[in-house]
């Protein structure tokens, strides 16, 4: 059988990957093209045709190369599993900000996907989850993940974060109410408390909305 111009070029899509993920790191997402990662590879751009169909696909291989650096974990317990693979997702995305539009509007379907949905359905059938509740379940953690390193990942890039504050404190208090009650709390946001505190809530429901069911 007749090898592909990316064969007889000795290319491998993990190569790709890899060469695109340096682009991504040195220079952003808008550096990642199949031009440019040819010419990180010294080869001909249609040799990563021969691998990868498009752009498109390739930003599918960069999500699940990132999602690659979530390991799978080894807990006892269902919630712990599902705890860290939530937490260590929005960690990696949030080392890597230019995918996480991607990752809001794509179903990702690459093997460390894969994996890890895997884990967090296995745990969620354990909590008491079944058929399409734990599909569910899956989908609104997600959800609540990949929308917290979103948001996170905007306040980060924020050049004047102290002043934003202040000004949303001010107009809180202007507002009045229970907004301007609760203005010192509203402008004191911590991301990472955010997403624990609704990641807890989030576990809490499903276990009880599960035992309601009983």
């Amino acid at each position: 059988m007749a090898r592909s111009v990316g064969q007889r070029a000795g290319l491998t899509r993990e190569q790709i990957t890899d060469a695109a993920m340096g682009l991504l790191h040195d220079e952003g997402l808008d550096a990642v093209s199949m031009r440019r990662v040819a010419d990180r590879l010294g080869v001909a751009p249609n040799s990563i045709y021969a691998h990868v169909a498009d752009k498109a696909a390739l930003v599918d291989e960069l999500i699940d190369a990132m999602l690659g650096t979530v390991s799978t974990p080894t807990d006892d317990g269902w919630r712990e599993r599902i705890e860290r693979v939530m937490r260590d997702s929005r960690g990696a995305l949030l080392a890597h900000p230019d995918l996480i539009p991607f990752a809001l509007v794509r179903q990702s379907v690459g093997p460390n996907a894969l994996r890890l949905g895997e884990v967090t359905l296995t745990s969620l059938r354990e909590a008491g989850l079944d058929g399409a509740e734990a599909v569910t379940g899956l989908q609104v953690l997600l959800v609540h993940t990949i929308g917290s390193a979103a948001f996170e990942a905007g306040r980060t890039q924020d050049p004047e974060p102290a002043a934003r504050s202040r000004r949303g404190r001010e107009r809180a208090v202007d507002f009045g109410g229970v907004t301007a009650e609760l203005s010192d709390p509203i402008s004191r946001w911590s991301g990472d408390v955010v997403f624990e505190r609704g990641l807890a809530w989030l576990l809490d429901g499903l276990v009880s909305d599960t035992a309601s069911h009983d």
